[in-house]
């Protein structure tokens, strides 16, 4: 798990200077990141993969509906319940590309790539502070 971590940050280094790209640009490199992360993380063959990736991009774009409506003081059991039936309702598409191992497995990476780019965010906020500190702007 630590070389994948390590391998993610690596792959991250492009995102050094997201912070003074628009936010579109921003959400795209993020979202290929993901992309080779999740795509790493399943292991998909090519055929798995062209029948895979139009259903997440699917799920995934209601996944984000679901959030941008809740973010205004939605109830956070709710939005879970949401997403979990989300889920429910995708998987037979998921099992049909890529059998039930792979779905448990997407499902799980997803959680491990918000971790990932978490501690990312967490470790450049970190960097920021020590600069503003090491230049007086503390």
């Amino acid at each position: 798990m630590k070389k994948l971590i390590v391998a993610v940050m690596i792959g991250m280094a492009p995102l050094l200077s997201l912070h003074a790209q628009p936010d579109g640009e921003n959400e795209n490199a993020i979202e290929t990141l993901k992309i080779a992360f999740l795509t790493k993380q399943l292991n998909l063959t090519p055929e798995e993969a062209q029948q895979f990736w139009p259903v997440y991009n699917q799920y995934s774009q209601e996944r984000k509906k679901l959030h941008r409506e809740s973010k205004d003081g939605g109830d956070v059991i709710e939005l879970k319940e949401k997403e979990l039936n989300l889920a429910k309702r995708f998987r037979p598409e998921f099992i049909k590309c890529v059998g039930p191992d792979k779905f448990n497995r997407m499902l799980k990476s997803e959680g491990d790539w918000r971790q990932v780019l978490k501690a990312e965010i967490e470790r450049r906020r970190a960097i920021r502070q020590q600069k503003k500190s090491r230049l007086g702007g503390g």
